[in-house]
């Protein structure tokens, strides 16, 4: 009962605690930005490590415990018959575990499923084990040692998992319950502890039985559950990207288990940080002029073992804070760009033979004598991300506006208005990592206001295309270079990775494998210890 208890009380914690880190983030009925799925498949890579884990810790007499408890009164009657003063001492039984003598690796197997509404489990069968323990019998007559086999077949162990946000704000799996279904069970002692423990022996035995969870799960606990907890949905609810930005994993529900997949639906919002007041405190800010919109994705299994499905809103999230830090607008001048042969077209005057602004637009030089063109431009709105069927499109709307320097002096000659089409190209995926490189791949110049003769639409979308070739395109690519880091809820070696784009969504699918089973050269050249195959004592 108490037990039950600790479990409501703990699962009434986690719920929470997500609660509350939803809150931050989201109202009722929020649509998600991201959902990740953890697809059945990808649990075989965790069963074969943990069957490799559980044979190397029972070849390295891993299985530890020590265990202790006051037979029973029948023994206690039993033995009164010895004893006159009897009232107030109890018959005491300690088996401590001392090493292992022979471990069947060849008919155990491991397991791991998803349990539909409640976690994953993990189950090892036909553990068929004999191993030496060290027993003490505390009596009235003084305390009886000595060794004894312990052997069980064919047992089955199953670990139940679950997860939850923690106190710390991570994502992760821990050990609701271990389970044993052991057969066989028996204390094999020899033929003289036998004769000297006779009316005990029934009561260890049971006693044995009683307790094999004892024996068996912490070793179990403390050899997989650490595998699992780092590897699987481990993950904090926020990660810092590029510069100012962090991207919101915070989950807008309990994770969902089906019998096929895991599935996790996330805020899914990119957010920045804000410096205000005389203090300059650094302050998150989430705000942002739209909502999310309904998420659907596919409930068919896509056959690889993690899917990501991004909406525009995640995408788009991450390009209103770029844009709130000018990362969009761009000055072409002395002072901004560092290409001398540049700087040499700016000039409204130039020699014989050259090219500069003022022989390209001859009434600017006569107009402006001895000056140098400054063009700046800045966005109007924030970027609208429209994704398609193998295409996916940003929106930018900018002014801009032409200036000239001219000694201690600057005059603006121009404005207008640019609608730019920017493509993401190259898009890949590796390590949790979205990359791909914008393009500016059209743009529409409109409502020109000019000082000058000879500078209408058609020869500034000529000097646009010009810049964006040398410079503007160059700077693109840039923008998404370090890229947008996703939950690492499956942390393995990746091997093969998709990305596509679909009506509404952007689509990552990525097979993963086990790092000393992986097939790469690469893979195999790599000597380093894994951190999660190494659990601290």
């Amino acid at each position: 009962m108490i037990w039950v208890l600790l479990v409501i009380l703990g699962l009434s914690n986690v719920t929470h605690q997500q609660s509350l880190a939803n809150s931050l983030f989201a109202e009722e009925g929020t649509s998600p930005g991201f959902v990740t799925r953890i697809n059945k498949k990808a649990l075989s890579i965790v069963s074969d490590q943990l069957k490799d884990r559980v044979i190397k810790f029972m070849n390295s007499d891993g299985l530890e415990f020590n265990i202790s408890a006051p037979l029973t009164n029948q023994v206690s009657f039993q033995y009164r018959m010895y004893q006159i003063s009897y009232s107030r001492f109890q018959v005491r039984f300690t088996l401590r575990s001392s090493r292992i003598i022979s471990f069947d690796e060849l008919f155990f197997d491991s397991s791991m499923s998803i349990v539909p509404q409640k976690g994953i489990s993990w189950t090892g069968t036909n553990i068929n084990v004999t191993l030496l323990a060290s027993f003490s019998l505390l009596t009235t007559q003084g305390e009886i040692t000595g060794n004894v086999p312990l052997s069980f077949d064919k047992t089955n162990v199953e670990l139940l998992l679950w997860t939850g946000v923690n106190g710390d704000g991570h994502l992760k799996t821990d050990l609701i319950t271990c389970k044993v279904a052991a057969n066989n069970l028996q204390l094999q002692f020899s033929q003289a502890d036998s004769a000297l423990l006779a009316n005990y022996i029934p009561h260890m035995q049971n006693f044995i039985r009683q307790t094999v969870e004892q024996v068996v799960c912490p070793s179990f606990h403390a050899e997989l559950v650490p595998v699992l907890s780092n590897r699987i949905m481990n993950t904090p609810l926020s990660a810092s990207l590029f510069e100012q930005y962090f991207i919101n994993y915070a989950l807008l529900g309990p994770v969902e288990f089906s019998n096929q997949a895991i599935t996790l639906k996330h805020r899914g919002n990119s957010f920045g940080i804000l410096r205000q007041g005389s203090g300059r405190t650094r302050l998150n800010d989430f705000r942002l002029p739209y909502r999310s919109p309904p998420l659907n994705v596919p409930t068919a299994d896509s056959g690889h073992m993690i899917d990501f499905y991004l909406s525009n809103y995640t995408m788009s999230s991450l390009l209103f804070w770029m844009d709130q830090y000018r990362k969009f607008d761009y000055e072409i001048s002395r002072q901004a760009t560092n290409n001398s042969a540049l700087v040499g077209y700016l000039k409204t005057d130039c020699g014989t033979g050259d090219i500069c602004a003022g022989t390209l637009f001859p009434a600017l030089g006569t107009r402006f004598p001895g000056g140098e063109v400054v063009i700046k431009s800045h966005t109007v709105s924030y970027p609208r991300v429209v994704l398609k069927k193998n295409n996916m499109t940003i929106y930018i709307d900018s002014r801009v506006d032409a200036f000239v320097q001219q000694q201690d002096r600057s005059r603006r000659f121009l404005t207008a208005s640019m609608n730019a089409e920017v493509k993401l190209d190259k898009p890949s995926f590796k390590d949790f990592v979205l990359h791909g490189e914008l393009r500016i791949d059209k743009f529409k110049v409109s409502d020109v206001a000019s000082l000058v003769d000879g500078i209408d639409e058609g020869s500034l979308e000529f000097l646009v295309n010009a810049l964006t070739e040398l410079i503007l395109n160059e700077d693109m690519a840039k923008k998404l270079k370090s890229g947008i880091q996703l939950p690492i809820m499956f942390d393995y070696t990746q091997q093969a990775a998709n990305v596509s784009f679909e009506e509404d969504m952007v689509h990552i699918s990525a097979d993963f494998c086990a790092t000393d089973k992986c097939s790469t050269t690469a893979d195999n050249k790599d000597t380093d210890v894994d951190y999660y195959d190494t659990v601290q004592g």
